[in-house]
């Protein structure tokens, strides 16, 4: 997937623009930098574009500000939009009869910090035709339960990785990158593993076979790459543990 989504995009909660997304690239990952007005109800933040949704987070209390900052990998954007038109509260319909183009184009104002959230400047509105919905403001909508605050679970969102790119070398001792004796045991028997650094963390390929026989809650799993056509399964190891994410 040809991936173009940097820039500066506009933020629409409830039919008007209440902040910006920037996306900048950095090596390997995309990096989506929010920052909106601080609002009563739940930031549920997700991009829009080309008829599809990709969930971002959700946004939180910054000074007088919400702010939301996630890396994600090419493997992690695939279901993503391959252009946005816009950020919006997760679930809302995307822009009717507005074209990306005029979207980037038209200036976006991030509100001041202020001591005042009432006396916040008001967002300039945003051009271009929105479904009714964005407008009509649910009041019977239930309060939302404590649990809801909470991020979803961090297995649900770790970026997974195309990481042939990296340099791999065959790695004769893998057991010997872990620190606890239950992962070095369960590891003993690996052979035919490569291993590649990325920004302070190891990454363990391990053949496919050797890896759907080992204890899922001892060695995570999170990515996999074909080395000579055979298909290896790949671990991300911090301070001698395997963990789910960078």
């Amino acid at each position: 997937m040809d991936i173009e989504i940097t820039g500066n995009y506009p933020i629409i909660l409830d039919g008007e623009t209440a902040g910006e997304l920037t996306v900048t690239r950095e090596g390997l990952f995309w990096s989506f930098d929010a920052k909106c007005e601080l609002r009563s109800e739940i930031v549920r933040l997700s991009v829009y574009g080309d008829g599809k949704e990709g969930y971002l987070g959700i946004m939180e209390p910054f000074g007088e500000m919400l702010k939301l900052n996630r890396k994600f990998s090419r493997a992690a954007l695939k279901d993503f939009p391959s252009r946005i038109s816009h950020a919006g509260q997760k679930g809302e319909l995307e822009f009717i009869g507005t074209e990306v183009s005029e979207i980037k184009q038209e200036p976006v104002e991030i509100m001041q910090e202020s001591t005042d959230i009432n006396q916040a400047p008001q967002a300039p509105s945003y051009s271009g035709e929105f479904p009714q919905s964005c407008y009509i403001k649910d009041e019977s909508e239930p309060p939302v339960p404590p649990e809801d605050n909470k991020p979803p679970p961090e297995e649900s969102e770790y970026p997974l990785m195309d990481m042939t790119a990296l340099d791999w070398r065959p790695c004769a001792l893998p057991c010997s990158l872990f620190s606890g004796i239950r992962e070095k045991r369960v590891c003993s028997n690996i052979t035919g593993a490569f291993i590649a650094q990325l920004n302070g963390f190891q990454l363990l390929a391990v053949p496919e076979d050797i890896a759907l026989s080992l204890p899922k809650d001892a060695i995570h799993f999170v990515d996999e790459i074909n080395f000579s056509d055979e298909k290896f399964m790949i671990c991300i190891i911090k301070n001698g543990r395997s963990v789910l994410e960078f």
